[in-house]
């Protein structure tokens, strides 16, 4: 069904005139106070008009620029993501998602084998530690955690402390030793902890006056800041 005569706009910004059936060659600009009567015969856009001279339609060569109503203007282009935008989108959702899988995994994986050589650390260990460690024939010495001590052939000093040992139990740190007698034999001693952990420590020296630092095998269990060490001299 054709559209009712009536002015439209043009690509150019003024307005044409439809009779119902065709375009005219008609124009105005939209400023136009009142549109020639349908069927009015004057010419717009002649030579001194205010108006310009006609502009072919949209398209074609000098015919219509289509039905009013029916597709006057182009089809306004659809708003969205490209296909190549959406499909690094994808691959950025993929790596971020695959990034926290192997997190996970490799989380789970670590705790596994953090578990798996404390135990094999645990089992390495004597039934019998450390009451089958030999007296060097020194009194064993009760201390609080942290504390300095005297052993027959060393003077262990105070300020060591129970740290973290990435995960695998705690490490005493911090530390030294000085001998008292002949430098070239080695320290070694026992600490029973409070609560019924134990640990064996040992330190070289390289002369009767050089400090040494003091190593120990980790500590498992917990042991509280402030608890009670028992001290025994095994060599």
């Amino acid at each position: 069904m054709s559209a009712p005569p009536g002015w439209h706009p043009q690509p150019d910004g003024r307005e044409r005139w439809w009779d119902g059936q065709q375009w005219t060659e008609h124009f105005r600009d939209p400023a136009t106070a009142a549109p020639p009567a349908p069927g009015d015969t004057q010419v717009l856009g002649a030579p001194g008009d205010a108006y310009s001279t006609p502009v072919p339609a949209y398209g074609t060569q000098g015919t219509g620029y289509g039905t009013p109503g029916a597709g006057q203007w182009p089809p306004p282009q659809k708003q969205g993501m490209s296909g190549t935008a959406k499909g690094c989108l994808i691959a950025v959702v993929v790596v971020v998602v695959l990034a926290i899988v192997a997190v996970v995994v490799g989380g789970i994986f670590f705790a596994r084998k953090v578990n798996e050589t404390v135990d094999e650390v645990q089992s390495a260990i004597p039934s019998t530690f450390p009451t089958d460690l030999p007296s060097a024939g020194g009194e064993p010495v009760t201390i609080t955690l942290g504390d300095g001590f005297e052993l027959p052939s060393a003077t262990v000093d105070g300020g060591w402390t129970l740290e973290d040992n990435g995960g695998i139990g705690r490490v005493v740190t911090g530390m030294t030793a000085t001998p008292t007698g002949d430098g070239d034999l080695p320290l070694l001693f026992t600490m029973d902890f409070a609560g019924g952990e134990s640990t064996v420590c040992n330190a070289n020296f390289s002369g009767a006056s050089d400090s040494a630092e003091v190593t120990c095998i980790p500590v498992f269990g917990d042991v509280p800041d402030g608890a009670e060490v028992t001290v025994t001299p095994t060599f």
